[in-house]
């Protein structure tokens, strides 16, 4: 025959051993998600950055090819 302070451990234990483990679960993919939310802010301006990026090397490239005509139209003149 089993005591009510046994009985309250074969089934309270367990209880909060299971109970204590998914808020624990819980916390830790609070965390996760967090850090997946941040991780997805910084990947976005990282890529507003390879836009800025582009756009900047385009106008170079521009620059320098229309150096290159200017160079070639002096070149031409005093030829």
């Amino acid at each position: 025959m089993m005591t009510n302070n046994q009985l309250y451990l074969a089934i309270g234990l367990p209880c909060l051993t299971i109970m204590a483990s998914l808020i624990i679960s819980i916390v830790q993919w609070i965390g996760i998600r967090d850090t997946m939310r941040e991780i997805r802010e910084d990947i976005r301006e990282i890529r507003q950055d390879i836009r800025s990026l582009n756009t900047k090397i385009e106008i170079l490239t521009g620059k320098v090819a229309e150096i290159d005509t200017r160079l070639t139209l002096i070149e031409e003149r005093f030829r």
